[in-house]
């Protein structure tokens, strides 16, 4: 048995945007006894003034740590607004004679984000959510997810039985982006007037510009960049079935993909070239950002998460879920073949229930934490 690392995590200290993907690291860490510390004070878990999750240690340095964890949101910020500020990595972080790992997080949406620069084959690991086996990436990229964290394990908890649920399903995309998500666009066309068949739609949305009166309510809408809506959380509840779709489908070839993922007239004109040759040879397309917390929600809440056939379209887990198992994956080209699961209530009432609790053994702090530390070098158990 290794003994426990002390971890460094570099937390955007002006950040605007939510930094999700160290909250669950760090969590998990916290229950298994893992030490940490962190260059700024992040994440209130309730409305206590200082119960912060990150702390700083001013006797602890990152050349004291084993592990050092750099947030997404330290290059790159994007605020509620949109507005997008950069920031150079910090000037210590690959300094020769180093002895930490250092890993960076990339939930980045998009194809070519910012860890593909030079500097970033640097790090150790990359820890990539949305990454897709039909591609290439640089060696130091590993596949990870957003997951779940214990904002969302508690929101989601104390859900109605399945059948005491409605027999609806929950469509409201449009809390992340104020623009339209290619695979989005292919639901409202192709697939939801198939799942209408067998669910009502249910498109009731918050209106997230308002801020909630209750105080824990309001904290967690300011620090999830204003994602955070209890009646959200009561409707996910009482629903059997959530729509998931997010991000784009790209043509499935080529190889090095992010010819066809920018956008541009000339990438566009390369997306249907490539599509033609691979639809010709029977080559799926790949997609492209499908990750998002109405996924995990989803799952965590016990509902039916209805996304696309995540195996078909070439996404990348650490442990994938299984189609018609652990969730309702979409062959956006026959959406009518998972009609006959989405109209048997029993195979959806194992469905949720079997999705649950995939994601709690595979996705919850503890077990992101442990991958984590297996994927590093330190397996505590």
């Amino acid at each position: 048995m290794a003994s426990r690392p002390l971890i460094y995590f570099f937390c955007n200290p002006n950040g605007t945007s939510l930094q999700e993907d160290v909250i669950a690291l760090a969590e998990g860490f916290l229950q298994l006894g893992v030490p940490f510390t962190s260059n700024c004070k992040y994440w209130r878990r309730s409305i206590a003034p200082d119960d912060y999750l990150f702390q700083p240690h001013p006797d602890i340095k990152p050349d004291d740590c084993d592990v050092v964890i750099v947030s997404y949101a330290v290059p790159i910020d994007i605020g509620p607004e949109f507005k997008v500020t950069r920031s150079p990595l910090p000037p210590w972080l690959f300094r020769i004679g180093r002895s930490y790992k250092s890993v960076y997080i990339d939930n980045h949406d998009g194809w070519l984000t910012v860890s593909w620069q030079t500097e970033f084959r640097q790090f150790d690991i990359i820890l990539r959510s949305k990454l897709n086996a039909r591609a290439g990436y640089p060696d130091n990229f590993v596949p990870w997810a957003l997951g779940l964290d214990a904002r969302i394990l508690g929101a989601t908890a104390g859900a109605r039985p399945f059948r005491q649920r409605q027999r609806s399903i929950l469509v409201n995309f449009g809390a992340s982006h104020p623009y339209d998500h290619g695979a989005r666009a292919l639901w409202r066309r192709r697939v939801e007037p198939v799942v209408a068949r067998a669910l009502a739609i249910d498109k009731t949305k918050d209106d997230l510009t308002v801020e909630p009166a209750e105080l824990y309510e309001r904290l967690m809408w300011r620090q999830t960049g204003h994602r955070y809506s209890a009646s959200y959380y009561e409707r996910l509840k009482n629903a059997e079935a959530v729509a998931c779709f997010c991000g784009e489908l790209i043509p499935g070839l080529p190889f090095r993909a992010e010819s066809v993922s920018v956008g541009g007239r000339k990438a566009q004109l390369r997306r249907r070239f490539y599509s033609l040759i691979a639809g010709a040879l029977g080559i799926p397309p790949r997609s492209v950002q499908w990750d998002s917390f109405r996924f995990w929600e989803a799952l965590a809440a016990g509902c039916v998460a209805i996304n696309i056939d995540l195996e078909r379209y070439g996404v990348t887990l650490p442990v994938m879920p299984t189609n018609f198992e652990h969730y309702v994956g979409i062959d956006v080209d026959r959406p009518e073949s998972a009609l006959a699961v989405l109209e048997d209530q029993e195979k959806l009432e194992r469905i949720a229930a079997n999705g649950r609790a995939w994601a709690l053994e595979h996705y919850s702090p503890t077990a992101v934490a442990q991958r984590f530390l297996r994927l590093t070098g330190f397996d505590i158990r």
